[in-house]
């Protein structure tokens, strides 16, 4: 890539990272700010749940994002589908999405695991209205399916997806483009698939 697409490529995921956990920070502090001004003790034991949910939704953001984004270990040691498939499920808890995800405990390369990671954000981010997202093997490679009563999916993320020069220059794009790049690192292509219903994502050799 060229340096300014790298430098682009990287101030579009911190956004995306900045964007999905200031709701969560905010409601953290607004909490704290009822907590301190408040006297009645309802409206208090009412902020410390909120405190707590909104800290509970911006840790398991960030240890969803870490796994998916972080640096931690060499690039070569490998990432267990155990764990992708915890920090997937933590990541999507509360949520109006089924979770299909694989039990079994195999290691995959690293940068495999972290494209696989971004793309199920991505898919169920394309379900606004929920349904089910899962996670399966297909031969050699991966399947990502997004399935519910509406598929809202951005042409910028698909051209992302796909390698186009012209991708759209905006967050999830962004995620969808360092995606395809992880799944080339793992000597894999990627294929964005979808109607008005259902959403595939194939990692293929």
């Amino acid at each position: 890539m060229a340096t300014t697409e790298t430098l682009d490529l990287v101030a579009l995921i911190c956004s995306r990272l900045c964007h999905d956990l200031a709701g969560s920070i905010g409601a953290v502090n607004n909490g704290v700010e009822l907590l301190a001004e408040e006297t009645d003790p309802g409206m208090r034991e009412e902020a410390i749940g909120l405190i707590a949910q909104s800290a509970n939704d911006a840790a398991r953001r960030l240890a969803f994002f870490r796994l998916a984004l972080g640096a931690s270990g060499g690039v070569q040691d490998p990432m267990a589908l155990g764990e992708i498939s915890r920090v997937a499920q933590s990541y999507f808890a509360g949520g109006r999405l089924g979770l299909v995800l694989p039990q079994e405990n195999v290691d995959l390369p690293k940068p495999l695991g972290k494209a696989l990671l971004l793309g199920l954000a991505l898919a169920g981010q394309a379900l606004p209205r929920g349904g089910t997202l899962s996670l399966t093997r297909a031969g050699a490679g991966w399947a990502i399916r997004a399935e519910g009563s509406m598929l809202r999916w951005q042409d910028g993320v698909a051209a992302a997806f796909g390698g186009e020069a012209d991708w759209s220059q905006e967050p999830a794009p962004a995620m969808a483009r360092y995606a395809r790049l992880l799944a080339i690192a793992s000597d894999l292509s990627v294929a964005a698939e979808a109607n008005e219903t259902t959403l595939t994502l194939n990692f293929a050799p």
